[in-house]
């Protein structure tokens, strides 16, 4: 015989399906986990929020709370809530930009052909070689971007909340393309400066590489491999409101987060070998309204589930060449236990698979975490994984953080150095 907490739970999970097989398009932008704690724990927070993050993940979480809001003192102003996150291959390719490797190769030509000689043929050689290896880790990866700077006021208070965002997200994707004639290009030259310097004894002569007089000719010009990105600068003014109710002879939180959205588009396109790049920007003056939608249930003082959909009115973007851009609904579910003995564990997986910006990786994540009070101290760890990802981003992703409490609030911090992703967040709050 099915108890309620059962028939509870079979309620969210006809939800949760439901919800899959309805003809949703899929997001344009990943789900995304801007704040610390949920940073921390993988990226969960569907089920697991509080009045000072729940606005991100699911409205519905501001009216758990069992108690009046000046007893518990549940409600949070955090400022700054602050995170970034990027790809290792961004992080390479700054560096590339910053080291300029095709540069040091190019002027180790102009030193060869005006002194030839095995020492300065070995300076070319080691300059090829260094410009090989810079480019083949990030050769046909996928680059990312999202970083989120706000402010947040969450009133929790007994079985109703509410939530005031404002934020500004950068948010973008891409890939890397080296093409086969650079490859094949570099290989050349390595070979024709190993010839020069072994006196013959290795690689091959090459004489396509040289003109007439002898001098080797500097085709760095000529290298093609780009790195190509699309991303969106979004303003969000929302404002959050739940309330404990009973739905379908269920009481359960539900949440609505009416927000609105004003956004630019950016165009980006780098030559890696020669420091040439191009980009373009469209602002839209307009704000667009959209709408996030949360329900989530205790099924007893231990175990709690949650769904959300973010976005539930799409929106549209147009780019500089004429494209578009799209922010459409996105579909999570979550569940959290909390046990005295072995701390709170987190668990949420994208319902849908989000479809990247641009050249970039799609997301589809699934995110496990668990905090651990320590005293005033909160470790924090996690994994994530991209199920939709290609290569690298198809591994787990080790995740970790700490919080603080003091007597008047919270300082949170995370750190993501695992798998392709580099990434970190700030957060200082106050209750009241």
């Amino acid at each position: 015989m099915l108890t309620n907490a059962h028939r509870y739970l079979l309620t969210l999970i006809s939800f949760v399906c439901g919800l899959s097989i309805y003809p949703l398009p899929a997001s344009a932008v990943p789900f995304g986990s801007f704040d610390p704690r949920a940073m921390a724990m993988g990226g969960a927070g569907v089920a697991a929020g509080d009045s000072a993050n729940a606005v991100f993940f699911n409205p519905s979480l501001l009216a758990q709370y069992q108690t009046r809001k000046h007893r518990a003192r549940n409600s949070h102003f955090v400022f700054p809530v602050s995170s970034v996150s990027a790809s290792q291959t961004a992080v390479d390719i700054a560096d590339l930009a910053r080291d300029q490797p095709e540069q040091v190769f190019s002027d180790a030509i102009a030193t060869y052909n005006a002194n030839p000689g095995q020492t300065t043929a070995a300076g070319v050689l080691n300059a090829s070689r260094a410009l090989q290896n810079d480019l083949r880790p990030i050769a046909n990866e996928s680059v990312f971007f999202d970083g989120l700077f706000g402010l947040v006021i969450g009133i929790g208070d007994r079985r109703e909340g509410g939530a005031f965002v404002l934020s500004r997200r950068f948010v973008g994707d891409g890939i890397v393309n080296e093409t086969a004639a650079d490859e094949q290009l570099l290989a050349d030259y390595i070979e024709a400066l190993d010839f020069i310097v072994s006196a013959g004894a290795s690689g091959a002569p090459h004489p396509e590489l040289f003109d007439a007089g002898g001098n080797l000719l500097d085709q760095t010009g000529s290298l093609t491999s780009t790195a190509t990105a699309k991303g969106l600068a979004l303003t969000e003014l929302g404002i959050a409101m739940s309330w404990n109710v009973e739905l379908f002879h269920h009481t359960v939180d539900v949440g609505f987060t009416p927000k609105f959205v004003q956004g630019s588009t950016y165009e980006y396109t780098a030559v890696l070998a020669n420091s040439q790049q191009s980009s373009a920007s469209l602002e839209d003056p307009d704000w667009h309204f959209t709408l996030d939608v949360g329900l989530s249930k205790a099924m007893n003082d231990r175990f709690k589930v949650g769904v959300v959909v973010k976005n539930l009115l799409p929106m549209a973007f147009a780019t500089q060449s004429g494209g578009r851009i799209n922010i459409e609904p996105q579909l999570r579910a979550g569940a959290a236990y909390r046990s005295a003995q072995w701390g709170y564990w987190a668990l949420d997986l994208d319902v849908l698979t989000n479809p990247a910006i641009g050249d970039g990786d799609d997301t589809r994540y699934l995110s496990l975490g668990g905090e651990w009070p320590l005293k005033r101290w909160r470790l924090r760890g996690g994994y994530k994984q991209n199920f939709a990802g290609r290569g690298g981003f198809a591994k787990w992703t080790l995740t970790a953080g700490i919080g603080y409490d003091f007597t008047a609030g919270n300082i949170d911090l995370a750190y993501i150095d695992s798998g392709p992703e580099r990434a970190a967040a700030l957060q200082v709050s106050s209750r009241f």
